[in-house]
């Protein structure tokens, strides 16, 4: 008797339970990633992975850095002796639309004496030309702001 009695409150609460997710469904745990999300954070390790072996490879003259994510890249270039002569070259790189936007810093050292440069930005964009592939710089020249 005592068997019966469990067995009727388990099966109402059952029956509860698929009501309440027929009548109130759940809101879609957002943990979860895209499938998206999950191609560009294995082309981000793919790509971090290059740079760690390019850098390691190039005694620390070329780095490269990617965020999938964020559709970002950093770039450096160059290295030296800071006591003679020290050159790098070091950008951030941000895709939107098709359009790379770079912004770029020149480190000179010369001696102990330091010298920075940040260069404008430039916009790189595929170009075609009479059936050629190419590449086109957009170098601003003015810039105005509304």
């Amino acid at each position: 008797m005592v068997l019966s009695a469990l067995v009727g409150t388990a099966a109402a609460d059952a029956t509860d339970s698929t009501l309440y997710d027929r009548l109130w469904p759940r809101i879609p745990d957002s943990q979860q990633t895209t499938m998206s999300q999950q191609i560009a954070d294995s082309l981000t390790e793919l790509g971090n992975q290059l740079g760690y072996h390019l850098d390691q490879l190039s005694y620390e003259m070329l780095a490269l850095k990617f965020d999938g994510r964020r559709k970002k890249a950093y770039v450096r270039l160059g290295g030296g002796n800071e006591q003679y002569l020290n050159f790098k070259l070091a950008s951030d790189v941000h895709f939107t639309e098709g359009v790379a936007r770079i912004t770029a810093r020149v480190d000179l050292t010369f001696r102990g004496k330091n010298f920075k440069l940040t260069l404008p930005d430039v916009e790189m964009v595929p170009a075609n030309y009479r059936g050629d592939r190419g590449v086109e710089f957009r170098v601003p020249i003015f810039r105005r702001r509304f």
